[in-house]
């Protein structure tokens, strides 16, 4: 059986409350660099170190890298953050700011729903968590290290728990799922 551990990034300027331009490029904060560091020591030593490409999972998955620097790396877009809020629409704003929007975008419930050229359906997010679990059933090292964003992990462990519902039945259910603190590792077995 492969054990995947999935850790959710540190802190980020935008968890803080800060206003940011670039979803792909916020970068952790203080707090999250602090929590990089902690969560890196208890990591014990990984085949394969997996990262999203946005800056926060990277920054998260550093001190790792340098604890075990002969440990390949792959970053997968796959794992990126759910982007459903057209981040054009939303630079310059904090995470307080973008809440009613938050709210009426899961209060619709629509699958197929894409806010903007630059935002991506939640049919969208359920295929790269698709993609991601067969990507890592098809690698040979029976422990890897996904750094993620806390969005992605709980839509994941949905569909890993429940793997035959509907995507309006995950939308509903991911509302009420347990939330997953910064730093935060969750262990899948496949």
């Amino acid at each position: 059986m492969k054990k995947i551990w999935f850790v959710r990034h540190g802190e980020s300027a935008a968890n803080a409350g800060e206003a940011t331009r670039n979803h792909r490029t916020i970068p952790l904060s203080q707090l999250g660099e602090e929590q990089a560091r902690a969560v890196s020591i208890i990591i014990p030593r990984p085949q394969l170190i997996v990262t999203s490409p946005y800056l926060r999972a990277r920054q998260t998955a550093d001190p790792l890298m340098r604890l075990y620097p002969d440990v390949p790396v792959e970053t997968w877009d796959c794992v990126h953050e759910f982007v459903y809020l057209s981040p054009r629409t939303c630079t310059g704003t904090t995470s307080a700011q973008r809440r009613p929007r938050v709210i009426a975008y899961w209060r619709h419930l629509d699958p197929d729903y894409v806010d903007g050229d630059d935002a991506e359906s939640y049919q969208h997010l359920l295929q790269r968590i698709h993609q991601t679990i067969d990507r890592l059933r098809s690698r040979p090292e029976s422990f890897i290290v996904v750094f993620s964003h806390a969005q992605f992990m709980r839509n994941l462990l949905l569909v890993m728990q429940e793997p035959d519902l509907t995507p309006r039945e995950y939308m509903q259910r991911f509302r009420k799922s347990a939330t997953i603190r910064n730093g935060q590792i969750v262990e899948i077995r496949l």
